[in-house]
């Protein structure tokens, strides 16, 4: 059984998805998101998979980004009431993360970025500040510079 048809991860030569099931990350494409709220959550990218289509990131030009094929998941979040919301990835045990957010659906990309600055967080995290609209649903997705992976926490304030 082809196990990244199903959205996993190979297990290995001989083994079965029915038998070793693959391993899948949560909220590992857009139409699995994982709903949030305003605070912290936690997302784990090291058994995602690559998500299509590859990010815009002439969006967030000069910001390190560097998507390439970046192992991604996905979460959602609706807005409760029109303002600035403030998305970001600082988390002083993570790794370096690449971020895009997409309003209303999984292609329509409205922000990104792939290293911001300032408070008490790792050295390249992401972060942007968007103008929400109550009611609205955004779609958050959490990649990796050059592809990395790992543990860390969204907060959206």
């Amino acid at each position: 059984i082809d196990c990244e048809g199903f959205g996993g991860k190979f297990a290995g030569e001989e083994t079965q998805c029915l038998n070793n099931p693959c391993v899948v990350a949560a909220g590992d494409e857009c139409f699995d998101a994982t709903m949030i709220t305003v605070g912290p959550s936690g997302f784990d990218t090291t058994d995602a998979t690559a998500s299509m289509p590859q990010p815009d990131e002439s969006m967030c030009e000069g910001t390190y980004m560097y998507w390439e094929n970046s192992p991604d998941i996905w979460m959602y979040w609706t807005a409760f009431a029109d303002g600035v919301a403030t998305f970001t990835t600082c988390d002083i045990e993570t790794f370096d993360t690449s971020m895009v957010l997409y309003e209303s659906t999984c292609e329509n990309q409205v922000a990104c970025n792939g290293d911001a600055s300032g408070g008490d967080c790792q050295a390249y995290y992401s972060a942007f500040d968007y103008t929400v609209t109550a009611g609205s649903t955004y779609y958050i997705r959490i990649g990796g510079w050059l592809g990395a992976t790992g543990e860390g926490t969204l907060t959206i304030e």
